[in-house]
């Protein structure tokens, strides 16, 4: 192996998110290029303390069943000592988001003196940058003052990140602009034939198909996408919604598909460790956010060929074309976003979309290519000495 990395990450596999599809992804990538990368995350009860996911080594520290404000000092304290023990395997500290990883690498980097990369991946108000400039100064200037002192490097996943990051002291020698990327190979489109025979497997209907990945959560607009579905299923008969993930929002999103009366035109699946069977199932792929930086499932639907409808995110504008590699609509507008998806299903020229869509992550997102530039991040931290 070249070096090794530390991947500290708060939650990863088996919980499904943007953040961690993109570590997973990410190091898979970085091992096959000849990078001893392994993941740090937190402990969870009934999950082992060591596993390999998707062949990436994975570490959980902490303790299991407390609450959020005992179990994240545990958290990092052990994830701190776990690092330390093991400092030879680790010559670089990637902190993914600005949160209690974040707390593990700036600890972590006085005592292994390694180089530490921190790798915000929202942004707005609930993004890393705005949640820790409205909390209080403990848990909120302190960290942020902490990073700018001994941050060696920030990966900017979009403009709106960079310009997070300035705003709060950054300087820009210290910022690389890489975007997400996404396996393409693994992410492909399927042939009808194949269409079908996934559709069997996975037990789905054989009905026109629209599918959401990501957390259930608030930020993710689901309940903005039920309430397209009775105008939607009324101008596309046997359409179905299909919804991958797992979240707090679930019970509450699956009270308003019964209140609806859509329960049975809706499923929801729950966390899955690799989506693309689902994605190359489908026929189009929805996203209505509320606010996104570089959204890891937009990508992965779209190097997979689908047509793709997404709120109008900064994020989501950086990766879609308007009626060209998908359509944007406005954000909380049920009857823009039904009016999208019906277009999306019955519209011929809506399958170019999907096409457009495959080349534009080819050109813009391939994974070979995203790893090689972390790559180059990491061996120039190396290389310059940038550690204590």
């Amino acid at each position: 192996m070249r070096f090794g990395v530390a991947m500290i990450s708060q939650t990863f596999y088996p919980f499904v998110g943007g953040a961690q599809t993109h570590t997973l992804r990410l190091s898979q990538k970085l091992r096959a290029l000849g990078v001893d990368a392994r993941v740090i995350t937190r402990y969870y009860p009934g999950l082992a303390r060591y596993e390999e996911v998707g062949g990436v080594p994975t570490f959980r520290a902490g303790r299991g069943g407390r609450s959020k404000a005992i179990g994240m000092p545990f958290f990092v304290v052990e994830a701190l000592r776990l690092i330390c023990a093991r400092r030879a395997a680790f010559d670089v500290l990637h902190s993914h988001m600005m949160f209690s990883a974040m707390v593990v690498g700036l600890l972590a980097r006085p005592l292994t003196r390694k180089p530490m990369v921190i790798n915000p991946h929202g942004r707005g108000p609930l993004g890393d940058i705005g949640v820790l400039t409205n909390r209080p100064a403990l848990t909120g200037q302190l960290p942020l003052a902490a990073a700018r002192r001994w941050g060696s490097a920030f990966v900017c996943i979009s403009q709106e990140v960079r310009e997070e990051l300035i705003g709060v002291g950054i300087d820009e020698g210290r910022l690389w602009d890489i975007v997400n990327g996404v396996d393409t190979d693994h992410f492909s489109p399927a042939s009808k034939a194949t269409r079908a025979t996934l559709r069997r497997s996975l037990n789905l209907p054989f009905g026109p198909l629209v599918v959401f990945a990501g957390r259930l959560a608030p930020i993710k607009g689901l309940d903005v996408l039920l309430a397209t579905w009775p105008q939607v299923s009324r101008s596309v008969p046997q359409s179905h919604l299909l919804i991958l993930g797992e979240g707090e929002e679930r019970a509450n999103l699956e009270t308003q598909a019964q209140r609806l009366d859509i329960a049975d035109r809706v499923t929801f699946v729950g966390g899955c460790h690799d989506v693309a069977p689902y994605l190359r199932a489908a026929d189009v792929f929805a996203l209505p956010s509320h606010s996104e930086a570089s959204p890891v499932a937009l990508l992965e639907a779209m190097a997979s060929g689908l047509p793709s409808v997404a709120t109008a995110t900064p994020g989501a504008k950086q990766a879609l074309e308007d009626g060209a590699t998908g359509r944007l609509v406005s954000i909380a507008d049920p009857s823009a976003l039904a009016s999208a998806l019906i277009e999306a299903l019955t519209t011929p020229e809506a399958q170019q979309w999907g096409a457009q869509a495959r080349q534009h992550i080819i050109e813009h997102h391939s994974l070979d290519v995203i790893a090689k530039r972390y790559i180059t991040m990491y061996e120039t931290l190396l290389h310059s000495g940038n550690s204590l």
